[in-house]
This record gives C-alpha cells, sequence and structure tokens, in this order.
C-alpha cells in the first residue's frame, strides 16, 4: 500500500506537470508546497555526490527504516539506534540493506529512513558513500527523511522534509548569514518561489531539486544558521506573483552594474518579470569588477587555431554583456562564439570559481593596446621605403596578380644579402579583459539585494526592484 502511495504521488505529479505545461505553458500552482524532495546523491551529472554504489547513514532521534516495497505490517526493517551504521547497496534487483555490517534485507525499494513524529531535533547523516570502489566521506546531517532508491545504476539518496526547513539549508548557502535580515528574507522569498514555481521540473528523477547551484545550494543541518533561519521564519508561506502566479524567481552572485534579459541568457520566450535594468547597488561588492589578463599566443591556442589573430572584437546586449566575440585572424577569417563561449575557454568554472583576476562573466570589454602588429620596411615601386603592417603584405607574381604574402601562415620569408631568412606577420603582446559581476545577471543580484539592505531598504523593497511588476503572496 505504501507503495502504492508512493507511485501515486510520483503519477500525480507528473500528470500535473504534463497537464499543466500542455494546456497552459508557464503555469503552476500558486499554493506554496508542504515538502520538498531535494536529490542528494544521484545519477544526475549536476550532482554534488555521483553514482553511489553504496550508502552509509546513522541518525539521531527517534526513526525506522522501512521497505516502500512491502505491504503494511511487514515494511518495517529495523528501528536505527543512535551509534550504529546503515548501509545501502545497490543490486540489479534493487536494494540491499545493511546493519552494521550485517545484511538484513534485499528489495526492490525504495527503503526510507522516516522519522516516527517530526522533531526539529532528529537528523539522518549521510556519513559516506562507495562509487568505483572507493569510499568517499560525505559527514552531513539532515532535517526529517532519507529516501534510497535503485535509479537503475547506483542508489539515490533524497531527503523528503518541510519547505521551510528546506529552506533553512538554502538560504545561509546562498547568501552569508551574517548578511543584514533584509536580505536574508528577499533570499528566503527567491529560494521559496523558485523551488514553487519549478517544483516538477525533476519528477521523472523522484524529488524536486538538486543540491547544487544548478538548482538552489542546499547543504542542510550543517549549513543552517540563525539569521538566515528567522529570515525564513519571518517570510514563511510567502512568495513572488506575477498575474497571480509564482514567477521562475531566479538569482545571481553580483550584476555588475546591469541586470539581465533573461532571453539573452537562456534564449526562450521574454519574461516580463526579469527584465535588464540599470543596478547601481551591484558596483561596490563582491566580484563588481575584475580583470583577466592573456596574450595572443595563449587565446590563439584555446581557440585551437593555428592561425595568428589579430583582432578581437565585440557585440554587445544593450546592458553591456557581449553577445559575441569575434577573432580575425591575419588573413582575414574570423572565428565567432558567444560572450560565455569564449569567457569558459579561460575559466572553465565560470559559475563557481571565485577570482578576481579571472573570467568571471560574459560583461566585460578588451582591451588590446598592448598588441602589437610587427611593420616591416619594403621598397615599392617607385623605389622608395615604406613602412607596412604585417598583416598587409602582397606579393606580386609573375603574371602581375596580387595576393596577401604567405596567406595561411604567420610566417613569410625573405632572401637577402645573408641568404633566407624567416620573418612573422603574427601579432604579439597582451590583452586584457576587464569585466563586471560574477553569474548569468538575470534576476535578483545577491551582492546588490546585501547592498540595498545595508542602506536600510525592505525585502519588499529588494524584491520590487530586481523583479519588474510584481507582488507578493501567501
Amino acid at each position: 500500500m505504501l507503495m502504492r502511495n508512493f507511485v501515486g504521488r510520483i503519477l500525480i505529479a507528473l500528470f500535473a506537470a504534463v497537464t499543466l505545461a500542455g494546456m497552459f505553458p508557464g503555469v503552476v500552482s500558486a499554493q506554496v508546497p508542504a515538502n520538498v524532495r531535494v536529490g542528494l546523491i544521484t545519477a544526475n551529472s549536476a550532482s554534488q555526490y555521483l553514482n553511489a554504489s553504496a550508502v552509509t547513514v546513522s541518525v539521531k532521534g527517534s526513526y525506522q527504516v522501512l521497505d516502500l516495497a512491502a505491504i503494511p505490517g511487514e515494511n518495517v526493517i529495523g528501528t536505527p539506534a543512535e551509534g550504529e551504521s546503515w548501509q545501502v547497496y545497490y543490486l540489479p534487483s534493487g536494494l540491499q540493506v545493511y546493519k552494521n555490517g550485517e545484511p538484513l534485507k534485499i528489495t526492490s525499494g525504495p527503503v526510507v529512513v522516516r522519522e516516527t513524529s517530526h522533531d526539529s531535533d532528529n537528523y539522518v547523516s549521510l556519513d559516506s558513500y562507495m562509487t568505483g570502489g572507493a569510499s568517499t566521506s560525505i559527514g552531513k546531517k539532515y532535517r526529517a527523511n532519507m529516501e534510497f532508491r535503485s535509479n537503475g545504476s547506483s542508489v539515490s539518496a533524497i531527503n523528503e522534509l518541510p519547505m521551510d526547513e528546506y529552506l533553512y539549508g538554502v538560504v545561509p548557502r546562498e547568501m552569508s548569514n551574517g548578511w543584514p535580515l533584509d536580505a536574508l528574507k528577499a533570499q528566503a522569498l527567491a529560494a521559496r518561489t523558485y523551488t514553487t514555481a519549478n517544483y516538477n521540473k525533476r519528477a521523472v528523477e523522484g524529488f524536486n531539486m538538486l543540491d547544487t547551484p544548478t538548482d538552489q545550494a542546499y547543504g542542510g543541518m550543517n549549513s543552517e544558521g540563525d539569521n538566515a533561519t528567522r529570515a525564513v521564519q519571518e517570510t514563511s508561506g510567502k512568495i513572488i506573483l506575477f498575474n497571480g502566479q509564482p514567477i521562475s524567481a531566479v538569482y545571481h552572485s553580483t550584476s555588475g552594474g546591469y541586470t539581465e534579459d533573461n532571453e539573452n541568457v537562456w534564449s526562450g520566450t521574454p519574461s516580463a518579470y526579469l527584465r535588464g535594468k540599470p543596478d547601481p547597488y551591484s558596483t561596490k561588492h563582491g566580484l563588481a569588477n575584475w580583470a583577466f589578463t592573456s596574450t595572443i599566443d595563449n587565446i590563439r591556442n584555446e581557440l585551437t587555431t593555428s592561425s595568428s589573430i589579430s583582432n578581437i572584437s565585440l557585440e554587445k546586449y544593450s546592458s553591456g554583456r557581449v553577445k559575441t566575440v569575434i577573432i580575425t585572424d591575419v588573413s582575414g577569417n574570423t572565428i565567432t562564439k558567444s560572450g560565455s563561449e569564449f569567457g569558459k575557454l579561460f575559466n572553465p568554472k565560470f559559475y563557481t570559481e571565485v577570482s578576481n583576476t579571472s573570467f568571471m562573466s560574459n560583461f566585460f570589454d578588451v582591451k588590446m593596446d598592448q598588441v602589437a602588429t610587427p611593420e616591416f620596411t619594403v621598397l615599392n615601386g617607385a623605389g622608395q621605403k615604406a613602412s607596412v603592417p604585417g598583416t598587409n603584405l602582397y606579393a606580386v607574381s609573375d603574371d602581375g596578380s596580387v595576393n596577401v604574402l604567405n596567406e595561411n601562415s604567420a610566417d613569410f620569408y625573405a632572401i637577402g644579402s645573408g641568404g633566407t631568412s624567416s620573418f612573422s606577420k603574427a601579432a604579439t603582446g597582451t590583452v586584457v579583459f576587464e569585466g563586471h559581476g560574477w553569474g548569468h545577471g538575470v534576476g535578483m543580484s545577491q551582492w546588490g539585494a546585501y547592498e540595498m539592505a545595508a542602506q536600510g531598504k525592505s525585502y519588499e523593497e529588494i524584491i520590487n526592484f530586481y523583479y519588474t511588476g510584481v507582488e507578493l503572496g501567501n
């Protein structure tokens, strides 16, 4: 019966997601869900912990280990006590449960470590997991319940808990617990609303949210803080609405001075509440400004081209973020990259690595005043000496045709009194990319919220500044 109920819940969630998406695209219930299922160990490549062959857990408080595939009355595998170590192993047929290394049961699963009654002092500790024959320590505590299921190739671990208790572990991961209270309240509202609006996005995987910034960073009890918890509690039940529906309340670290239209980042339909605008609150903190220095040769290597670069130019959105980088070689050929693609050539951890000397966003300018194109002295048709740049060297053949000198190479050769010499046509020197902000730039700037709160503005003012035309609702 429990298994039937669980399957029913998933099927209902899937039916709701498919029906709403098909009949009313983007429309979801404005009601805040009571509970959230968070994928902690999964087969999703965006997970922090991947592809577990076994997971080890322990508990504090009153729990039972249940087999959701069994009928009630026969579904209790055991009652874990504090100090005991329980393991769940992946099998091709399902899951095998151990207590202190002793096998207890094989089941198709899922298996859940469930509270006998909800208590704020209860927790399940994910102690470690096995992958590829190696054990990795986790050591994190999670409120409420922990479910284990086979995903077809490994064990998934899913934390199911009340919405606000989930946010206790999100808000201080997305912002510092020491930030002004109204900034934390704005973050709580954004996180609660994002979860509500995107509740069914991962239903086919058996959970609602991943615990990584792909959805929202969530650290369980280990990440909680008193100020963040207060912010969640004092905004409990509140979400951000546009035309009566919860918005996809995306946010980022710092806009660098200008937020962005959503369609310029993710394509798709423009959202009326996600409009770019000047953001003076995001020019002082975090990675409001950064600079990355490279060389022409290094850029050529990252582009994996043998042609020498003569110029780099930018096409921009109205915000100042770079839409397209255009790299021109010495022969006039071009390579184009989006601003984000270009930045990730030099910093693959584009949205996770914090550094003011690395490429951090697609909001940048390029300075090539330290780049030099070699010049050569030649004799013109009148026998006069003239200075020309290496990219404008031409040769006249016997039939009178004119061609770029050694067009597909950065070098050319000349015969002089001392024999044959090689000369480089390639530009050399240093390129500086001066940038602003960290993250995609859409929606709320977290450092902007910090500055607004520090100036005495309320969380309602913060929300209304970063999300256009919205209102708060329950």
